[in-house]
């Protein structure tokens, strides 16, 4: 078949057809997969931007506080706060975090009984320094309060990731001594388990 001098098939109309059907499957199809990718990008954003924010170019986690009385009649005020005088945790995904300082403060009406800061080296000898370099000190948990001594769980974790290390610290009250051990996970990421007191 000749048509203005080109020549042309049967076919090559439904083969045209074919390619623009084609053409727009592909191009739906990479919309989708954009939308998609876009949806996780501002799903992972709204999670940062809940629990984080950016100040003089590091990413830091809100500082948080509280105050617990306990059964053993005293107060137990605790914080966790960005340091910038802490080295800095380098991230590839979100750029370099500032690593956090935890204060305890112990009382009993109006005396203080004990006041301890703890930064993520006070850990080291239980972290494995492949975590530990990319880590920060992100939670400080009461989990006993006794008569003379108060024991925490310290988390150090690899921020948006599952890697993370829990250490047991224990305060003595009357004395300030101080004891820490390892505590297993699904995610650990320690060297041997000892028990090392200052």
């Amino acid at each position: 078949m000749k048509v203005n001098g080109i020549l042309s098939s049967p076919l090559r109309g439904t083969r045209v057809g074919l390619f623009f059907l084609l053409s727009i499957l592909f191009v739906s199809c990479g919309s989708k997969q954009t939308e998609s990718s876009e949806s996780i990008d501002e799903e992972v954003n709204e999670l940062v931007e809940t629990n984080e924010y950016k100040e003089n170019g590091l990413n830091k986690l809100k500082a948080v506080s509280q105050s617990l009385d306990t059964e053993a009649g005293y107060n137990i005020n605790l914080s966790l706060a960005p340091d910038e005088r802490l080295p800095r945790v380098p991230n590839e995904n979100f750029g370099s975090y500032c690593d956090n300082r935890a204060t305890v403060v112990v009382t009993q009406g109006a005396d203080t009984l004990l006041v301890r800061q703890l930064v993520k080296a006070d850990f080291e000898d239980y972290i494995d320094k492949s975590l530990s370099d990319f880590a920060v000190f992100d939670a400080l948990t009461l989990t006993q309060s006794a008569a003379k001594a108060v024991t925490f769980e310290a988390s150090i974790s690899v921020p948006h990731s599952d890697e993370q290390a829990v250490v047991a610290v224990t305060l003595g009250l009357a004395d300030g001594q101080v004891s820490m051990q390892r505590v297993t996970t699904a995610n650990d990421s320690f060297a041997d388990d000892e028990e090392v007191e200052d």
